[in-house]
């Protein structure tokens, strides 16, 4: 039966059919109650007569009302009107993944943000005891503005067991009996083929060959017939996605192998890890690294305030890192001499994949307690991270590290039996000029798990001792330091490094997972100080990079006072202090003071030498922060973040030439970074060769998706007008999704494409989006300097001069350069642009004058080529400021 169009279904008005499915027909429809368009969902009459089948449609409608998940329809209500069955759900503008997937090749970086959506959707179902069982494209859904929503649980069923960590205390119910087989060909796991009972394991096999799709183009099993397609599913391995004329990572490769093992006890055994997976791959800290417990996130974003839709549009910079460089890679900067340089590389897991977190944490300790051994040289874990699976031979590691020696393991965490075992076998390797590498040392040790603090430091000692380093009674303490004596509270402690890559991911998600278990760890062990630097730090980094709170705040000072008084003789409180003073109360002098301790303490820890380096920026003292950045460089040769740190610092004192050939360094390790790909143009924006940065982009790898490219510069520095003709028409058609959902950031880079296209229509309209989204997020942060002048600038394309002014002053007042050498320029550089805009020339030149005596991006070439300051051209002293580019 179809409905027509004014047909009602209780307080519901059918407007039109939407499509329709083996599980029943949509539409959609008029919520006359609350006033709103929804999709309703009925069962044909033939259907609705079957009892199966009814029951199915009902389950479905009570497992979704169970769940409440951006990425899973909503449902709103359930009922029946005349004989006919109807869920009412959330009404979607777009179309299913297989609409979007098939005849159109999509880039790694969407790939992998839908693919993240889809796994954290499924893992919240998994969460509830909810299994899907029918996961496939059509029924998943991408909107308009990018979300992806998990559609049609019509097979899906709750279980008595879940996974571990994704159990339910949900009812159970609807089983499905063995042998009865319910899933689509070509996505349904062995398990499901056979007609055994399924659990989350399933779902996660139907993901796997769905993600293998979205990087491939191809199907993972398609086969000509059905039974050739089972065939596949139950023995055969699709072609790796390396091989499929993709550049894919490898990583990925792994991930999906890993998601379609034929033995559902070989896969992901939660969709949490697969997540965790998903986003090591796509984040910062599989490519952007700076070290343990490095920097939690880019010091205030960027130089336009919207740190958190910057970082988001960042993450495609890791999707390909390092694992895709073909280009010769520089080598790292030699030790001093007399010093022994070494690497201490991923221990490998021999056991399950859920336990690589342990066996990483353990090469963390053992890398930590080195550092402070005199006379040893230990590479920072951004530099060394990126070699974990790599099939690169010790030669070729140690030669791009520069280093002498190489510490590498295998670790098999060994549980059950009432007994918890650990078995680790170090090696140290030694690279001589003229001869193979040698095993210089070698060792194994088991132990029982409550011995693991024992193992970690045995093994540092030994390796000292290989080394000819003779260890004072000082060295020796410090290297059988046990961090805690609660195996509970270190495990957790153990998950937050995982979740945070080591405190080096900067994006909110990983943030918030790795405080809720380093959270976890102080409460099972109060004394844990590293721990407790761990939440501080943390806390530092969402107030600075998400919605300010008061709570955020206190928890960050309360936690570094807490991790100085337990432990005033390690460096992690004071640094956890100076982030507190750094991020949270903008205090840079006494940050300076905080951090100063923790280097007296550990003079060579890289993630306070770039943590001082930035607030030596904001002090002002720059050729003090290159210098810093330079010693951080040669301790962490391959970090991206100390590099792109670096380069800037070389831009914004004017020495493109230089910071230029540091971002070419850096592109030779991660030719996909668009951040770096972008502060490379800039370089040549400051000597005023538009062509040379537009250059730059229309060279980036094909496997930077465009529009991520164009969104990230749009954003960044406001460079809409680096953009050539075919990118800003692209950026015309993108939506706030491709900002974060920062519709400000959207709104503001909307404008300012229109006003180039002399579109004075659109520009009202979106400066007006702007304008609203900036004053709620002012709500919520009312001392944010950043978006107090972005609110001035979005009035000021709204002609609202006096509001502009006011808004924009009060962002100087609030951080001017005196206070903050590092934001305060590009604060001013706004204040000027609402005065041009205001027709207040000779106001926007008394703020433009000073701007080209500090370090800052601006200069007389940029002057010359950027169309923001084309109203001052005929102005004798700005073409005095010009007269100067060469």
């Amino acid at each position: 039966m179809t409905l027509a169009a004014g047909t009602k279904l209780g307080s519901y008005q059918i407007v039109a059919p939407l499509g329709a499915g083996g599980m029943g027909e949509v539409y959609r429809a008029r919520d006359s109650k609350l006033d709103r368009d929804v999709a309703i969902k009925v069962l044909p009459e033939t259907v609705a007569a079957d009892a199966d089948a009814l029951a199915r449609f009902e389950r479905e409608a009570k497992a979704v009302a169970a769940l409440s998940h951006p990425n899973i329809l909503a449902i709103f209500d359930f009922g029946s009107h005349d004989g006919t069955a109807y869920a009412v759900t959330e009404l979607l503008e777009g179309e299913t993944l297989r609409g979007r997937i098939d005849g159109a090749a999509i880039g790694q970086r969407l790939a992998l943000d839908w693919a993240l959506q889809i796994a954290r959707g499924l893992s919240a179902a998994h969460s509830r005891g909810v299994v899907h069982r029918d996961l496939k494209p059509e029924n998943v859904f991408v909107t308009k503005d990018g979300h992806v929503k998990i559609l049609d649980f019509g097979l899906a069923k709750r279980v008595e067991a879940s996974a571990p960590d994704e159990q339910t205390s949900a009812p159970t119910g609807g089983h499905t009996a063995a042998g009865t087989v319910m899933g689509t060909m070509g996505y349904m796991s062995p398990e499901q083929l056979r007609g055994m009972a399924v659990d989350h394991r399933s779902d996660i096999f139907s993901f796997g060959a769905i993600l293998y799709e979205l990087l491939s183009g191809r199907k993972a099993f398609k086969r000509d017939t059905a039974s050739d397609t089972i065939a596949a599913v139950l023995k055969e391995q699709p072609p790796e996605l390396t091989q499929t004329g993709r550049n894919i990572s490898p990583a990925l490769d792994h991930i999906v192998r890993h998601c379609l093992e034929k033995d559902r006890d070989d896969r992901f055994q939660t969709t949490k890890d697969v997540v965790f997976a998903l986003s090591e791959a796509s984040s910062p800290t599989t490519a952007v690294t700076s070290g343990a417990q490095a920097v939690v996130a880019e010091k205030r974003g960027s130089r336009k305030g919207l740190a958190i839709a910057a970082a988001a549009i960042l993450v495609l910079a890791a999707a390909a890192g390092i694992l895709l460089s073909r280009r010769p890679k520089p080598a790292a900067p030699a030790a001093a001499p007399g010093v022994k340089r070494i690497a201490v590389l991923p221990f490998e897991n021999l056991g399950s994949a859920e336990d690589d977190y342990f066996s990483d944490g353990i090469a963390d300790e053992v890398r930590a307690k080195l550092t402070s051994v005199p006379g040893i040289e230990v590479i920072a874990r951004g530099s060394s991270t990126p070699y974990k699976k790599t099939t690169k031979t010790p030669k070729q590691i140690a030669d791009e590290l520069n280093a002498n020696y190489l510490l590498t393991a295998t670790v098999r965490w060994q549980k059950g039996g009432g007994t918890s075992r650990v078995l680790v076998t170090p090696e140290l390797i030694e690279l001589r000029e003229s001869a193979a590498p040698a095993s210089k040392w070698q060792q194994p040790f088991d132990a029982a798990l409550t011995d693991v603090f024992h193992v970690q430091s045995d093994i540092a000692s030994k390796v000292a001792q290989s080394l000819g380093v003779v260890l004072g009674a000082g060295e020796e303490k410090r290297i059988s330091e046990k961090p805690t004596e609660n195996l509970a509270a270190y495990d957790a402690f153990l998950k937050g490094e995982a979740a945070s890559g080591g405190m080096a991911a900067g994006d909110p998600p990983s943030m918030r997972k790795a405080l809720a278990f380093y959270e976890q760890a102080v409460a099972l062990d109060p004394r844990f100080a590293q721990a407790w630097a761990a939440v501080s730090i943390t806390s530092s980094g969402l107030y600075a990079n998400t919605a300010p709170t008061p709570q955020l705040a206190e928890r960050a000072r309360e936690a570094a006072e807490k991790a100085v008084a337990l432990a005033a003789n390690h460096p992690d409180g004071y640094h956890a202090m100076g982030r507190y003073l750094d991020f949270v109360k903008n205090d840079f002098a006494h940050a300076q003071e905080q951090y100063g301790k923790a280097l007296e303490l550990d003079p060579t820890n890289v993630p306070v030498l770039a943590s001082q380096a930035s607030t030596q920026e904001s002090l002002g003292r720059w050729d003090t922060a290159v210098e810093q950045m330079k010693q951080a460089e040669r301790l962490d040769p391959r970090s991206l973040i100390t590099l792109r740190r670096l380069g800037a610092a070389l831009l914004y004192t004017h020495r493109p030439s230089e910071a230029r050939a540091v971002f070419d360094h850096a592109l030779a390790l991660a030719p996909n970074n668009v951040s770096i790909l972008e502060y490379k143009a800039m370089t040549f924006l400051m000597e005023g060769d538009l062509s040379g940065a537009r250059a730059v982009l229309a060279n980036a790898p094909k496997e930077i998706g465009r529009p991520e490219l164009v969104a990230f510069t749009a954003q960044f520095q406001d460079l809409v007008w680096l953009l050539d003709d075919a990118q800003k028409e692209l950026l015309l058609g993108m939506q706030p999704s491709a900002f974060d959902d920062d519709k400000g950031a959207w709104g503001l880079c909307m404008t300012q494409a229109y006003a180039l296209k002399g579109d004075a229509s659109n520009v009202r309209k979106f400066a007006e989006v702007a304008r609203a989204a900036f004053e709620e997020q002012l709500r919520m942060a009312p001392d944010d300097a950043q978006r107090q002048v972005l609110l001035g600038l979005s009035l000021a394309y709204l002609g609202r001069k006096d509001e502009a002014t006011r808004a924009g002053e009060r962002g100087v007042q609030m951080r001017p350069i005196s206070k903050d050498g590092y934001i305060g320029p590009y604060i001013q550089h706004q204040l000027a642009r609402i005065y041009i805009l205001g027709g207040e020339p000779e106001k926007a030149l008394d703020q433009l004058e000073p701007l080209l005596k500090v370090p800052y991006s601006l200069s007389p070439g940029w002057l010359k080529i950027d169309p923001n300051f084309d109203p001052l051209r005929n102005n004798p002293r700005f073409q005095k400021l010009v007269a100067t580019a060469k």
